[in-house]
């Protein structure tokens, strides 16, 4: 019984270290997955931008027609088309719907619209500009064209004439008239003069509308001929104390692509006939890279300097990208650009409402888009960071497809290997009996060409996005030869853990190479695929 049981305790011992083998880089591979996720839960909540909340969901629905946004009494009303009518949602401080009411109106799917919270004033899909309280329809005005709505007014256009309309008076005044029809009217929510765009064949003139004391001076500020593949469309404004500031977007398609370019101008109300436009950038500020094609632009003004909201496609985390909201200040002749939004897919129509909270619409289909918010505001910052349901399985899903990706793009590593099975295979044909007596130079030798091929290979994963993406502590100053040296110690110190009596040179070298390269592709490559 003794002879029979040292043969059986041998044999326990090696399927004991054969087990070790594969349990411990199991382990270490969970342990570095979990470092994979937890870097991507923190993207996902990371701030947009130093002084904006992340995006907060507001349970408002919607359709793809611009909202209108107002603060009244320290609470934000917004309203929303809806496919029957308007809805009314009043909101806290703190983002939260406290009331919430939709009006049956017959309104037009993508007629702008106004309202004072007691009457709503649209346009039919018959042309008939409607004034309603919900329960009486009023036709102010037939044939009407376009409706552009100011916070305590509204105007409307009808052929090549534009009205003013005053709730409190309940009438209409007609303020400007034109040679020709108008083929666009715009407002700003916090003025209450208007621009006409006039012309809608191949002249156009874009004409400003400023209100003084109720009488309005009509001012050309552009003209232009518009042609098959450009269009100038998105005409905007903003009032400050010294100047006026205008906006516009110039579409344009050639060849089958489509770009869209923002010109910018500001100048005295007195100096409107010097008025001058030059074309504008965006850069993001965080990732450092040109916005393309921006839309959706709005014109403010903050702390008496312009600011422009829009709409543009852009990084939003760890590898994503989505079509974000942004805000830029004109400072010292440049547009600071941040990002406001951390939805994803499609964000369009921001809105301010004042000085830190900002609207706009997110979609969620082609016909059905949500209400979303971000917020200056420190208590509402602090609790937008805390970690969500649907941040964790965000990140677990981002950190499995990196790691498939990974996986398959790190089929370079078989370059890390030649120079080993080189010298392996010479050494197998001219010394075989230094492969046979696993002399130790051999094994070290192979290893240590095996790690000089790999600091080398490996330098162009460790890229400009490594460096954006992965954590603090793999991005230090000469991390992309300490990392690789770091790992493959680990990787000797595991082989020397789970080997046994049984394995050979090639068995410890191929262990070493295997494990090596699968602690590689959790510790870079899942940063950089």
């Amino acid at each position: 019984m003794n002879i029979d049981s040292k043969p059986k305790k041998k044999k326990k011992k090696s399927s004991d270290r054969n087990r070790k083998a594969m349990l411990l880089p199991i382990t270490i591979v969970i342990l570095l997955f979990g470092l994979v996720v937890w870097n991507n839960i923190r993207q996902e909540t990371k701030l947009p931008s130093e002084e904006w909340s992340r995006s907060i969901s507001v349970p408002v629905d919607s359709n793809s027609t611009q909202p209108l946004v107002y603060k009244e009494n320290n609470q934000y009303v917004v309203y929303t088309h809806q496919s029957d009518g308007i809805k009314k949602a009043t909101l806290d401080q703190k983002l939260n719907v406290k009331a919430e009411k939709t009006t049956k109106l017959p309104i037009d799917e993508r007629s702008h619209f106004w309202s004072n919270g007691e009457k709503y004033a649209f346009i039919s899909s018959s042309g008939e500009l409607i004034l309603s309280d919900g329960n009486k329809n009023t036709v102010i005005e037939k044939n009407a064209d376009y409706l552009a709505a100011a916070k305590e007014r509204f105007a409307y256009s009808k052929g090549n004439e534009v009205y003013v309309y005053d709730p409190k008076a309940s009438k209409s005044k007609l303020i400007f008239k034109a040679q020709e029809k108008l083929a666009d009217l715009t407002s700003h929510p916090d003025s209450s003069s208007f621009v006409a765009i006039v012309g809608e064949k191949v002249n156009m003139e874009s004409i400003y509308l400023h209100d003084e004391n109720g009488k309005y001076e009509a001012s050309s500020i552009l003209r232009y001929e518009k042609s098959s593949t450009d269009k100038i469309y998105n005409f905007r404004f903003a009032e400050s104390k010294e100047k006026v500031h205008f906006l516009y977007t110039l579409y344009s398609s050639k060849q089958g692509t489509k770009s869209f370019k923002t010109y910018y101008g500001a100048v005295s109300i007195s100096n409107l006939n010097k008025l001058s436009f030059n074309e504008i950038s965006f850069k993001d500020k965080a990732y450092h890279s040109n916005l393309e094609n921006p839309n959706y632009q709005q014109l403010n003004i903050e702390n008496g300097k312009p600011a422009v909201l829009f709409a543009a496609s852009g990084p939003i985390s760890n590898k994503k990208e989505a079509g974000n909201i942004y805000n830029a200040v004109l400072e010292n002749g440049k547009w600071e650009t941040n990002r406001i939004s951390t939805t994803k897919d499609y964000s369009t129509y921001p809105l301010k409402a004042d000085d830190q909270t900002v609207f706009w619409l997110k979609a969620n289909s082609i016909a059905d888009f949500q209400l979303y918010a971000a917020s200056k505001d420190p208590g509402i910052i602090k609790k937008s960071q805390s970690i969500q349901k649907q941040d964790v399985s965000s990140a677990v899903f981002d950190a499995c497809t990196a790691s498939v990706v990974s996986f398959i793009a790190m089929t370079n590593a078989f370059v890390w290997v030649v120079p080993s099975i080189l010298f392996l295979g010479i050494l197998y044909f001219v010394r075989i009996d230094m492969i046979e007596d696993e002399k130790p130079w051999v094994k070290w030798l192979s290893i240590a060409l095996f790690i000089l091929t790999q600091m080398y290979v490996i330098q162009s994963l460790f890229n400009a996005q490594f460096y954006t993406f992965a954590p603090d502590y793999l991005t230090f100053t000469g991390s992309s030869f300490v990392i690789p040296v770091v790992v493959s110690v680990i990787a000797l110190y595991v082989m020397h853990l789970v080997k046994n009596k049984d394995w050979g040179l090639f068995a410890q070298v191929s262990y070493f190479i295997g494990v090596t390269v699968l602690f590689q592709l959790f510790v870079v490559g899942t940063y950089v695929y």
